[in-house]
This record gives structure tokens, C-alpha cells and sequence, in this order.
């Protein structure tokens, strides 16, 4: 592809092509993580142009670090892989990404219901997303409360198969993930 491969930290201030919301271990139909399956997602990606995606499957974190180790030893990190789940918090879906030096990024996602309730849903947010393959969205209302509560918008494909991937995606500074990410607090 032409690409030069570099680990995440060392793309800090470039903008990239990255798509946050994906479940790729439903859009693969649960098949094993190999270079086989994992080629696919890379290739998918790559036919995109994306930088890198998150792999944000339904509580299930292990599946996501498994394919970016993958990714790491099998394909000279060719694209970014940022761990993360999807997470059921009231009548939210919530996206934790879970970022190098101990961070989370969190963004509700496909937000429907996200003007039902009052909103201390927010604490904890870092971003709504405002474009999704599967879901309608109030784009105008979620660019109202973004503004309210300095939250970044995004788009995300949300892809359950590999055709989907990159459907939807944003141009970011993983600079920006960062600074508004929380640091993960130390076990005791």
C-alpha cells in the first residue's frame, strides 16, 4: 500500500482517517483470531484509506487486543487498532476506547434516547456521535448538546460486517483523543 507503518504514540499530531465504532468480531461471523480473519479487517481498512479503526464489540474487550496484537506482529502495524467496547449504561450504548498511558476516550453512541433523561448521562463523556451506518440521529439536537457540553462529535460506521467498515469515519488527532480522555484510575 505504500504506507509507512508506525505504532500509534508516533502518529501524535497527524490527522487520521479513523473509524471508532466497529464490531468486528460480528462482522468476521466469530470466526477465530488469525492472520487469516485479521487480514480481512486490515484489508477492509486499508480498501478505505483508513488510518485505523477501534474495535468496539458488544463487552468484549479481549476479542479487540487479540486482533491488534495481530495486526502488531503479522502485519507491521499497517493500521491502528484501539481496543475498546460497546457498553450498555441506561438507555445509552456508551463506547469506551481504550487508549496507550492508561486512558479512556468515551463516546455515546447511535445517542436515540440520549434526550429522555436528564443530563448527568454525560459525566464521564468525551464525545456523541452524530453519523451512523444503522441508526437515525438528531443531528441537529446532538450538535446542540456537543456545544453545550464541549463534547466531540463524530461519525462512525457502527459496521456488524466487513462491508461496512469505514461506511462512516472521522479525521482526528489522536492528540485530541487524549486530551479529553480521562486517565483509567489504579486497581487497589
Amino acid at each position: 500500500s505504500g504506507r509507512r507503518s508506525m505504532k500509534p504514540s508516533e502518529k501524535a499530531g497527524m490527522k487520521l482517517k479513523l473509524d471508532l465504532h466497529t464490531h468486528c468480531q460480528e462482522a468476521t461471523q466469530f470466526a477465530p483470531v488469525d492472520e487469516k480473519t485479521v487480514g480481512k479487517i486490515v484489508d477492509k481498512a486499508l480498501e478505505r484509506d483508513l488510518d485505523g479503526l477501534a474495535i468496539t464489540d458488544h463487552d468484549a474487550l479481549k476479542y479487540a487486543r487479540q486482533v491488534r496484537r495481530v495486526v502488531e506482529e503479522s502485519f507491521d502495524n499497517s493500521i491502528i487498532i484501539i481496543p475498546g467496547q460497546e457498553k450498555r449504561s441506561g438507555d445509552n450504548h456508551v463506547v469506551e476506547l481504550y487508549l496507550e498511558s492508561d486512558t479512556v476516550f468515551r463516546f455515546i453512541a447511535h445517542p436515540g434516547y440520549l434526550f429522555h433523561t436528564n443530563h448527568h448521562q454525560l459525566d464521564g463523556i468525551h464525545g456523541l456521535e452524530m453519523h451512523n451506518s444503522y441508526w437515525y440521529i438528531d443531528e441537529e439536537k446532538i450538535r446542540e448538546v456537543a456545544a453545550d457540553n464541549d463534547l466531540m462529535l463524530l461519525s462512525n460506521s457502527d459496521a456488524h460486517s466487513l462491508a461496512d467498515i469505514g461506511r462512516y469515519y472521522n479525521v482526528v488527532d489522536l492528540d485530541e483523543l487524549y486530551r479529553r480522555a480521562e486517565k483509567i484510575p489504579e486497581e487497589k
